[in-house]
Formats: C-alpha cells, structure tokens, sequence
C-alpha cells in the first residue's frame, strides 16, 4: 500500500460511491420486481463496509491531546445542507411542506453524517480502551436495540447503534492487521463463503424481506413473525456484512488508478446524487422503469455510473466544498493534474 497515499481505500471508496449510488436509485423499486433483491444484496454491505473505512480513518479525529474539531463542524453543515436540500425537493414536488423539517429524525441518506458526528464524539471514550471489549458491547447493544421499537430513526439511533460495530472495528483495526487479513491464502476461504451468501440472497431474498431490512430499514424484531429470531437475523445480517465486504477487498487495486480520484471526493456524490434521484423520482420515472424488469437495472447501473463521474468533477467538487467551507485551490489544482495524467 503507498505510504504517501493509499490508494487502497481510495479505489474502494469508489466502488462504494457507485453501489451507494445505484442503491438508492434501485430503492423506489418495490414489489415482485427482481430487482429488489440486487437492492437488499447491496443493501446488506456497501454501508457496513463504508462506515468500516470511517472508522479506520477516524484515528486522526483525536490525537496528541487534541481534537479535530473542524472535521465534527464540516461533518455537521454537511448534514444540515443536505436535509434542507432534500426537503426543498420533497416541497416543490408538493409531497411536504418545507416547515415539516425534521432535523433530529432522519432515515435517509443523511444518517450516515449525523451517525458519523455522534461516532466522532465517542473516540476520546474508547481511544484508551481494549479493542475487544469495544467490540462486543457494540455489537451487544446493536443485538439488543432491536427489542426497543422508540429506538429508530429519532437522533438515528439505530443505524447508530446497528453499524456501530463496524466503525470501531475499523477504528480499531491497524494497517498491519489490514496487510494479513488479505493475504491470498485467506482469500481462498473468505471468497466461496461470500459468494455463497449472495447466492442464497439472490435466490431467497424475495422472501426475506423483513429479515434483510433489519439493519438499513430501521425494522425492529417486533416485524418478525417470531420475535425471539430477531437477534439471530441481525447478528447473522452483520455476519454476512462482514464477511461480503472483507472479500470485496481482496479485489480492489492496490495502486493508483482511475477509480482513486473518484474515492477521494466522494461527499459531493453522497449529497447531490440522493437529490438527483428525488427529482427523477417525482418526475415520474420510476412510473416506467418499475415494469421494465432488467432492462431497468441497466439503465440504472449506466445513469448511476454517469453521475458518479459527473459529480466527482473538479468544478462539482469546488462548489460543494466552497458551500460546506472548506474549499481550497490547492485541491482543484491536485485534481485536475491528476485528471490530466
């Protein structure tokens, strides 16, 4: 991995981006249509994994002493910015009014900001603490969380509490661990139990739908027919998480390409793509695409691609960071000389 650079996490980042990117676009589709089950697939492990390299780079938010105070305020513009956006959308299409605002209970895609401030504010707590102990009180509480049905989108407390455990892995989880963890002879064994998941998603998810919205759909245990089934549900979804997204590692390049500039400015994607798919979605598109089948899942992974790559240029990137503060010619300049290359 380069050590000026990791390009690594880079180019996952970017294969993450675009599976954020054609799940929210593949999520008006409902129904019997095949398509929802590519959407709960992707569902069960781009956001685990994507709050997992959060944590990782989390070890610099507290150190020496100090606290990196500016990335908790760019982190929390960012949100606000995107829920008034959002709901601007939602009242020009008439579907809410503007006052109907709601900036303390969110499930849609700016939960991640807000849980992303809330695990920030937690690292000087755990920054002197055993990993393992961490660990398993997280996962304890995102076990236990599902039995209490006030705990839910309110302060996003349970995506808070559900995906927790993945950020203070990755928090926790040095380079050197990293390096062993993908090393080929482990691949051998992580990738066949993957691909075995994804089949039996593939092939079951249509009748699992409340088993697999346990985690991104903020169901409680109580949606179950059989209560008592909920932890095993959750605790095998985060098993399943876990296990997708270390095999999705081995694969993603290690050096440079052109997926890593992509992965370095990934917040104006995350923000203007879910706007972009609000107004399509009041335009009426799904209206269409909803009969389509797979016709439908091509036109969506194109569009969703083609917006990956509009919103990563250089001029997105310089608006959206000039809105949220934190602009810098210097960073303009890097992009397009990378572009350039």
């Amino acid at each position: 991995m380069n050590k000026e650079r990791d390009y690594f996490f880079d180019n996952l980042k970017a294969v993450l981006i675009f599976l954020v990117v054609l799940g929210h676009f593949l999520l008006p589709i409902r129904g019997d249509n095949p398509l929802v089950v590519v959407k709960r697939l992707i569902y069960v492990f781009h956001m685990p994994l994507f709050v997992f390299i959060s944590g990782y780079f989390a070890k610099k938010i507290y150190k020496n002493g100090q606290y990196n105070f500016k990335k908790i305020l760019y982190l929390l513009k960012a949100y606000v910015v995107f829920v008034v956006a959002i709901q601007i959308v939602y009242a020009i299409a008439g579907f809410e009014k503007f006052t109907e605002i709601d900036f303390f209970s969110q499930s849609g895609a700016p939960w991640y900001l807000f849980a992303m401030i809330v695990w920030y504010l937690t690292i000087p707590l755990v920054r002197k603490c055993k990993a393992v102990p961490v660990l398993l009180l997280t996962v304890v509480l995102a076990l236990t969380a599902g039995y209490f049905k006030n705990v839910g989108d309110f302060l996003c407390l349970s995506r808070i509490l559900v995906f927790g455990p993945f950020f203070y892995l990755g928090y926790f989880l040095e380079q050197k661990t990293l390096e062993k963890a993908l090393q080929p002879k482990l691949q051998r064994l992580v990738v066949p139990c993957a691909e075995a998941i994804c089949i039996f998603i593939l092939a079951y998810g249509a009748r699992l739908k409340d088993s697999l919205g346990m985690v991104y759909e903020n169901i409680s245990y109580y949606e179950l027919e059989e209560v008592w089934k909920g932890p095993m549900v959750r605790l095998s979804l985060m098993i399943a998480a876990f296990l997708i997204s270390w095999a999705i590692m081995f694969f993603i390049p290690r050096g440079k390409t052109r997926l890593s500039v992509i992965g370095q400015n990934t917040m104006p994607v995350y923000m203007l793509h879910r706007i972009l798919r609000d107004i399509l979605m009041f335009a009426g598109i799904y209206d269409y695409l909803g009969d389509w089948g797979w016709i439908a899942f091509f036109i969506l992974l194109g569009l969703s691609a083609g917006i990956v790559y509009v919103l990563n240029n250089s001029h997105v990137v310089n608006q959206v960071n000039r809105i949220l503060a934190l602009h810098t010619p210097q960073l303009i300049r890097n992009l397009k000389r990378q572009r350039a290359r």
